[in-house]
């Protein structure tokens, strides 16, 4: 008796296997977590909202950012096979510590334990992780990307300087600073005085330097507990108005300057209570002027008006989506997006400030 597969059997067979193996690499698929993410809470039933229902909401959580995927960023289908038949991911955000935003949607994290840059591009589905080779960077504290995201400024408080990298393909292409910083930490581009302000933590004051020629062009305050003096000031943001605000970080308050570096108010002080600072370490101002001091020890964010007065509060300690542990650093972008470096909890999470209350 002939025990050989007739002929017509083979192309069912291999039909059969073939089908048997896409399933098996779909179930793969799947399972290394490169499927696209399911919908951020605000979305659903109870999304994340503050003040609580029934105040009108202001600010509501958009999602959490630890790696490419939960931007549904992962290459293309056969590299997301690949990774899932091998069960790796990329690598997540190991100690994110400055955060910025640009007008495209870019996401630019400094990784401190890293010593590079992660720049997530979800809208045209890429993922770069900078890490500069022999200029690499010994301490990285804060960043700032120019209006033509063409360079990249990272304050090395390591090394006393600030250093320049072409966006293009990472390589440093200057510095500023050396010899007049001595532990660079909060960075941020004044628009209307085209001027990078660098705080000097070390110093206990914040520096000038024009984009134009990367020259020294003033410095604001000194070391002190009066108004407009410093005590380990750590981060800068510049207002729509052009106001910078400074977290002076020891002296538990947060300072506002005229463009020109002319003292205005100053708001908080030390205590434990609302309107109270343990440690501020960062602050970033809304469309609105409302200002959002990031609290490390309290883990939360409290927003006061252009006059100083207390708004409300949104975060708090812990590990859930918009809940923090010793978060770093706060920036807004000009949508609004309010991004946090929630530090030890290794992501970033994206809330939304809401202009007049509509939910999304």
């Amino acid at each position: 008796m002939n025990n050989r597969p007739q002929p017509w059997l083979r192309p069912a067979l291999l039909a059969l296997l073939l089908g048997l193996l896409l399933a098996l690499l779909l179930a793969l698929l799947l399972a290394s977590g490169c499927a696209r993410p399911t919908p951020p809470p605000e979305r659903e039933e109870g999304y994340l909202r503050w003040p609580p229902a029934p105040e009108v909401p202001r600010v509501v959580y958009r999602q959490s950012v630890s790696g490419p995927e939960d931007l549904a960023i992962g290459g293309g289908l056969w590299s997301r096979i690949w990774r899932g038949m091998l069960g790796s991911k990329p690598l997540p955000l190991q100690l994110p510590h400055g955060v910025k935003s640009d007008d495209a949607g870019r996401l630019y994290v400094v990784d401190r334990l890293a010593r590079g840059v992660h720049i997530f591009d979800g809208g045209n589905g890429r993922y770069q992780k900078l890490t500069f080779g022999q200029t690499g960077l010994k301490t990285p504290i804060d960043l700032a990307v120019d209006r033509d995201r063409q360079h990249l400024f990272i304050s090395d408080a390591g090394e006393g300087v600030v250093k320049i990298f072409a966006l293009a393909n990472g390589k440093m292409v200057g510095e500023l600073g050396r010899g007049l910083l001595e532990r660079p930490t909060g960075l941020a581009i004044h628009p209307t005085t085209a001027q990078l302000l660098v705080v000097d933590t070390g110093q206990a004051t914040i520096l000038r330097f024009s984009l134009a020629d990367l020259t020294l062009s003033g410095r604001i305050g000194g070391g002190g507990e009066e108004e407009g003096s410093f005590n380990f000031p750590v981060a800068v943001a510049v207002g729509p108005e052009g106001r910078i605000h400074v977290a002076d970080s020891l002296n538990h308050r947060v300072q506002v300057f005229s463009p020109e570096g002319q003292f205005l108010l100053s708001l908080g002080s030390v205590g434990d209570g609302p309107g109270y600072f343990a440690r501020p370490k960062g602050v970033a101002v809304d469309s609105e002027g409302n200002i959002h001091v990031l609290d490390a020890l309290f883990d939360n964010i409290q927003v006061f008006d252009r006059q100083g007065r207390l708004l409300m509060a949104y975060g708090g300690p812990g590990q859930a989506p918009g809940r923090f542990w010793l978060p770093a650093a706060i920036f807004i972008d000009s949508r609004d997006r309010i991004h946090v470096a929630d530090t030890y909890n290794h992501r970033v999470q994206i809330f939304q400030f809401l202009r007049g209350g509509e939910l999304p």
